[in-house]
């Protein structure tokens, strides 16, 4: 028998998701009864996740919902099929594609985690270079007035991006950042990024490019005057949009794991004057320009040697960074003292 707690968490687990699974269920039941998933489509929910850009639970209940309605019935193998009757019919990902998300905009795909992840990752990484942290997982629900499930789904993703990790008392511990982690993280960007600038080289056309580069330019003839906030953006599309669309899904989550040092300038930034920051613009630039007349391994090399360049300086900031006084924190972030284990 399923106890309270379960209970509890199934029912939290349903509420985030119920705007998610009820708009799936509107819109594939269009789809079946207007024709376009014809009689006998398989329908799984990992390709139809994949479309609609969403995880699978929500695909998962409104399956189901549709089930129970005769919409769709059991498939032989895995999943459904629309309709009652008819030959198994596998559509390709392509056609898929084209009938789900011809007219997707009514749904709402944004889950409750996703909502309030970017927030929560800021605070944990602004108080990174300043000591350890313990994150408090029932107050940080409180706090953003979401069940325990979705702020639990919040913190294993910071895991993931490796921000936070557990400890054996299974508490959420934000560690203070060392210049071990600096070092191994601006190594693994040496290592990852100029093959995934490759990858965006034979992706993206050439004219893609222009505005961010006509942008950085221009910062840098206005520098210092641009400001700390414009820099931050730039150093956002040189190093997060760029990659966006890299295919290879694990090359991308390597490198998203291994951005820790995007966070030392800017977190410099909002002590200390920007004029550091002149040189990098000028590499960014020189990586576009390479790229827009093709010059795909030149761009590479301006790239490793941009990631040389920036250690000793990074690692300059951070010591600089761990002598200021600790911001002030949010009500589930608590300071874990040395000698206190968290």
């Amino acid at each position: 028998m399923a106890s309270d707690s379960d209970g509890r968490e199934g029912r939290e687990r349903d509420a985030g998701n119920a705007f998610l699974y009820d708009s799936v269920r509107d819109l594939l039941a269009a789809k079946i009864l207007a024709g376009q998933l014809p009689e006998g489509a398989v329908l799984k929910e990992a390709p139809i996740s994949s479309q609609l850009g969403m995880s699978r639970a929500p695909v998962r209940r409104a399956l189901a919902m549709l089930a129970a309605e005769g919409l769709v019935t059991p498939a032989s193998g895995q999943g459904y099929v629309a309709g009652r009757s008819g030959a198994p019919l596998r559509l390709s990902s392509r056609r898929l594609q084209e009938i789900l998300t011809s007219e997707t905009h009514g749904i709402e795909r944004t889950a409750s985690w996703e909502r309030i992840f970017s927030q929560v990752a800021d605070v944990v990484t602004g108080c990174m270079p300043f000591g350890t942290f313990r994150i408090q997982e029932a107050e940080l629900g409180d706090y953003y007035n979401v069940s325990r499930t979705v702020a639990r789904e919040v913190l294993w993703r910071l895991m993931d991006r490796r921000l936070i990790e557990k400890n054996r008392k299974s508490h959420w511990i934000v560690g203070q950042m060392t210049a071990r982690d600096l070092r191994d993280t601006l190594q693994m960007r040496r290592l990852l990024e100029p093959e995934a600038l490759a990858l965006v080289a034979a992706d993206r056309s050439h004219g893609d490019l222009g505005p961010l580069l006509a942008k950085i330019e221009a910062v840098i003839d206005s520098f210092p005057a641009c400001g700390a906030a414009v820099l931050d953006r730039l150093d956002e599309a040189m190093f997060v949009d760029m990659f966006t669309g890299v295919r290879n899904s694990r090359l991308l989550g390597s490198i998203r794991r291994n951005q820790l040092s995007l966070l030392v300038p800017r977190l410099f930034r909002r002590h200390f004057p920007i004029i550091d920051d002149l040189q990098a613009l000028k590499e960014y630039a020189e990586i576009l320009r390479h790229l827009q007349g093709g010059q795909v391994r030149q761009a590479q090399a301006v790239l490793r040697d941009h990631l040389c360049r920036i250690e000793a300086l990074a690692l300059a900031r951070l010591r600089v960074l761990s002598l200021l006084e600790a911001p002030g924190m949010t009500p589930y972030m608590t300071p874990v003292y040395r000698g206190h284990d968290g």
